[in-house]
């Protein structure tokens, strides 16, 4: 008779089937001590066998089945311990559910905002108008960008020309006017048989200032009253640069007339500056300009970015469909995490129903009468001088036994309350 079977029996038989030799008291109300007694006993009749040892072990398990069950009054206990367990994993169940229908709503959410947005990218790639508005936008950037081209090259050549006319150039009397002191056709060639670090420089200061204009571009897009602090900042650094070359091309174009008078003249004053008609030809061909090059790029870049609106409206849609496909991964992993605790709890609240229809048995209830039974039958054995190995193997046999007792689905592991 295998354990499993033993465990399913509902209605026991009379004592005498499962061990014919107990004529006086059930094993369920003798004492510990005669547990080792019957064991001791019962190991005599068969030799102390490990063969007959387990379905010895049988009988004094369904003995003891046979009293747990008829203690009325534990059972009911028990039972109500396990409707309150149920109440408890229903309850559980209950809020699980909950979660579940949450997280469904908000998965069916997302799953409609990923066919929204689907749609979307469909109408702005069959109906890119709808993200333009203005049909006009590239003929504005086209503009702008012929003017920010012949702008750049204007000041490319103003600010190499001014920058070696005023740190390098030789002025003679011949450069008295204006425009042969800032435009020198011969610049960059002149600096170059100069040195190629004078050539460099004279390069690399029209870059300064359409850099500087750059970042007025780029401020401009900032939010917060800062960037008004930080563009101002910027056209007052402009400024200063266009002043000093200002000035010192004006100081060479004053101090080589002054040199051809026979009369004393006071020399030039950052003061007299400002009273010199070249001094501001000179600012507002370079500085007024760089600040026209500045709006215009500006507005360039602007017109671009509308013109370039379709791609950068898909890739916006396309960031946020990607968003949506990962929610929408996370809440099924959420979901299937738990309705597979659902499931558990479902499983629990099943085998507890198919214990109240039967009775409740511990793993308590049954060891310590098997362990006491067992210790009477090694006593025979060791009284009989049987060798280590036979013992050991009767320990085997037990230790299974019990193990299969405390693994079964008929019997609960928790402690027996004391009556």
């Amino acid at each position: 008779m295998g354990l499993k079977d033993i465990f399913t029996i509902q209605d026991l038989e009379p004592q005498q089937r499962f061990q014919q030799d107990d004529t006086d008291d059930s094993i369920a109300v003798i004492s510990g001590a005669s547990y080792a007694s019957k064991g001791t006993r019962d190991a005599g009749y068969c030799g102390g066998s490990s063969q007959a040892l387990l379905p010895r072990l049988h009988a004094v398990y369904m003995q003891l089945i046979r009293y747990i069950q008829q203690d009325k009054m534990k059972q009911d206990e028990r039972k109500s311990q396990i409707k309150q367990e149920i109440s408890g994993l229903e309850a559980k169940n209950a809020n699980v559910e909950n979660q579940i229908k949450t997280e469904q709503d908000r998965l069916m959410h997302e799953e409609n905002k990923i066919g929204r947005i689907l749609q979307e990218i469909h109408d702005i790639k069959e109906n890119p108008k709808v993200v333009l508005g203005d049909s006009y936008v590239k003929i504005s950037f086209w503009i702008g960008l012929v003017i920010i081209v012949f702008l750049t090259i204007y000041l490319f050549v103003f600010y190499s020309s001014a920058a070696y006319s005023a740190f390098f150039k030789d002025f003679t009397p011949d450069d008295t006017k204006i425009t042969q002191a800032i435009f020198d056709a011969q610049a960059v060639g002149k600096a170059w048989a100069d040195g190629f670090t004078e050539l460099i420089f004279i390069l690399a200061i029209p870059a300064v200032f359409l850099g500087l204009g750059f970042l007025i571009h780029k401020f401009s897009e900032e939010k917060g009253i800062s960037k008004y602090f930080k563009i101002s900042g910027l056209v007052v650094v402009t400024f200063f640069f266009d002043f000093i070359i200002a000035y010192a091309i004006v100081k060479e174009i004053y101090n080589i007339m002054i040199g051809g008078l026979f009369m004393d003249m006071p020399p030039m004053t950052i003061s007299r500056a400002f009273h010199e008609v070249n001094f501001w030809i000179i600012i507002f061909a370079g500085f007024v300009v760089y600040i026209i090059w500045g709006l215009v790029f500006s507005f360039t870049m602007s017109e671009y970015e509308k013109m370039d609106k379709v791609r950068y409206a898909i890739k916006n849609k396309e960031q946020k469909l990607a968003s949506s496909k990962t929610e929408c991964k996370q809440l099924r992993d959420k979901i299937s995490i738990l309705q597979r605790e659902k499931n558990n709890n479902q499983g629990e609240i099943d085998k507890l129903k198919i214990q109240l229809e039967s009775y409740v048995l511990y793993f308590n209830d049954v060891r310590e009468g098997v362990n006491n039974y067992f210790s009477g039958w090694i006593v025979y054995m060791r009284s009989t001088s049987s060798s280590k190995v036979q013992i050991d193997e009767c320990e085997r046999i037990k230790e299974k036994f019990l193990l299969e007792l405390k693994n079964s689905e008929f019997i609960r592991t928790n402690s027996v309350s004391s009556n």
